[in-house]
């Protein structure tokens, strides 16, 4: 029933002047902004996430504001792809894709003066994203390990990939879904066929800690810019976390509490399996999850939220 209601919600906010506004816009549209020149009283801010790490949310939370527009994962299939030639490190120019992030922050600020763009897509090109649109802020949005693999566990990650893989990279997942075939990456070096033999809490788990293992070493490598992280365990349902982000960045039209409790409605990204929680896990599940987590990402309880 709690299932049913949030799915009512979410289906009821499609209608409403807030999801018009982040409604994927035409390219004749974001052509109009090409040459569209940013101002000291514009602010853009780029949002770096592993995914299911609570980025949607915190987009709806901006986007709630009328002098905010907060989208995440806009253009998701271009966005996709540009992570896996990104990751992959495939021979093609990547100027298109910047320019279409370019546009679609030019008129965002234009319309609404100030814009958050979120996406799990840009984890592996910070830098190159931070150089090519100038944003006035970076946010590294991150979630427990356990809360995180649990939950791309339930999306299907890698759930049919034994069906078709054929021991050599790069692969695409099998999917009727472009955004979803490009998104399953997997190790492009030799412990690729050490990955192959694990479970798919192992194999999930080493997604989770590459993902957030390159956007935190670029993360702190960039200096003279703003700098924030949140972990979702602090700030999920948390009012006194959005008055702080209210002075900060100075959101017109502050929500009520209740209203701020509802914006979780707006974004919906539950999977569409059954819930398999870390207590319900296997003793090889949980020993490959250790292993892969101290191996490569051992760092998430060191993280702190700095706003």
């Amino acid at each position: 029933m709690k299932h049913l209601i949030y799915k009512i919600k979410n289906k009821l906010f499609r209608f409403s002047k807030e999801a018009l506004k982040i409604k994927k816009p035409s390219y004749e549209e974001l052509i109009k902004y090409k040459s569209f020149d940013k101002t000291l009283n514009n602010k853009l801010i780029l949002s770096f996430g592993a995914g299911r790490c609570g980025q949607n949310w915190f987009a709806k939370i901006f986007n709630s504001h009328s002098n905010w527009i907060g989208t995440c994962e806009r253009f998701s299939e271009f966005e996709a792809f540009f992570r896996f030639i990104t990751y992959y490190d495939l021979p093609i120019d990547k100027k298109s894709f910047f320019k279409l992030f370019i546009m679609a922050s030019n008129r965002d600020l234009a319309k609404y003066n100030n814009t958050l763009i979120a996406s799990p897509y840009f984890s592996f090109s910070v830098k190159e994203l931070f150089q090519n649109l100038n944003p006035n802020y970076l946010f590294f949005n991150i979630r427990s390990p356990i809360k995180s693999v649990e939950s791309f566990y339930r999306k299907g990650w890698y759930f049919y990939l034994n069906d078709f893989v054929n021991n050599k990279v790069p692969i695409i997942d099998q999917s009727n879904n472009l955004t979803r075939s490009f998104s399953r990456i997997v190790p492009n070096d030799e412990f690729f066929d050490e990955w192959l033999k694990l479970t798919r809490i192992g194999k999930i788990t080493w997604f989770w800690c590459t993902t957030n293992k390159a956007i935190f070493d670029e993360f702190n490598k960039i200096k003279d810019i703003d700098k924030f992280i949140f972990k979702l365990e602090d700030i999920n349902q948390n009012y006194d976390f959005y008055l702080r982000l209210c002075s900060k960045f100075n959101f017109q039209n502050k929500i009520s509490e209740k209203e701020f409790y509802n914006v979780i409605n707006k974004a919906p990204n539950m999977g569409p399996r059954d819930k398999y929680e870390y207590k319900d896990w296997s003793s090889l599940e949980k020993k490959e999850f250790e292993i892969i987590i101290k191996r490569i990402f051992p760092y998430y309880e060191d993280i702190k939220t700095n706003i």
